[in-house]
């Protein structure tokens, strides 16, 4: 397996004043994940660790497959689920979106609720996943515009989460991996503030990884960091 540099930051943003973003990663898998928890009290924060790290847990170097990651988010899931069963006054939930190489030019990436994937090949960003949301839904339909759907009060309406149900839909994509590539999860304390037009100016400006999540978060937080931020690049 190609070598791999996994780079994260968390920030806790300009309003809260917990972290419910949680991030894991094992380079020499490798993988990367990052999780967005919701609950009250220190709920969201809990259900976001126990998730990335139950992930965590299940993918190893002997274990990569696109299965493999979807078994993984299940088995993470039940823990959160859980968890709920015995702490009743503090509901709690999660989204996750997880990275995993799965061969030499081949990945995988999982998802549950609306923390994205994007790609960044030959100077041009792609996002890989599609949030569940409310909104996305509508814009599926064609019932609202992408632009509508970033302005909605409804935006952070998730449609699937962690925890919350018994069983849950992973969506898990395998994807081309190739020399170059660099691969962003994040919150959506990051996309609900910084569009895909400026990550894309904050790729092309920041060839260091450092630097460019520090510049990402630097941005959410001058529009208002109005929630947790969290950012990973796999490169």
């Amino acid at each position: 397996m190609r070598s791999v540099q996994i780079h994260h930051r968390t920030d806790i943003g300009k309003v809260r004043t917990n972290n419910e973003d949680a991030v894991a990663c094992d380079p020499g898998v490798p993988i990367a994940v990052l999780a967005d928890g919701m609950g009250g009290l220190d709920a969201g924060e809990v259900a976001a660790h126990v998730a990335v790290h139950t992930v965590l847990e299940h993918c190893t170097a002997s274990q990569r497959s696109a299965d493999e990651l979807r078994v993984a988010i299940v088995a993470a899931n039940g823990e959160v689920h859980a968890l709920n069963a015995v702490r009743r006054e503090q509901r709690m939930g999660t989204t996750v979106v997880a990275w995993l190489a799965i061969g030499e030019d081949r990945c995988a990436v999982a998802h549950v609720g609306d923390s994205r994937a994007y790609l960044w090949r030959d100077h041009h960003l792609t996002r890989i996943t599609s949030d569940h949301s409310m909104v996305q839904q509508l814009v599926e339909a064609g019932m609202m515009t992408e632009a509508q759907a970033a302005r909605s009060p409804n935006r952070n309406i998730v449609t699937r989460a962690l925890g919350l149900d018994e069983t849950v839909q992973v969506d898990v994509v395998e994807h081309d991996w190739l020399p170059g590539d660099r691969w962003l999860l994040c919150s959506d304390g990051l996309t609900d503030l910084v569009s895909n037009a400026e990550i894309a100016r904050r790729f092309r400006d920041n060839p260091d990884p450092d630097a460019l999540l520090e510049r990402l978060i630097a941005t959410a937080n001058e529009l208002g960091g109005k929630d947790n931020i969290a950012v990973m690049l796999i490169a």
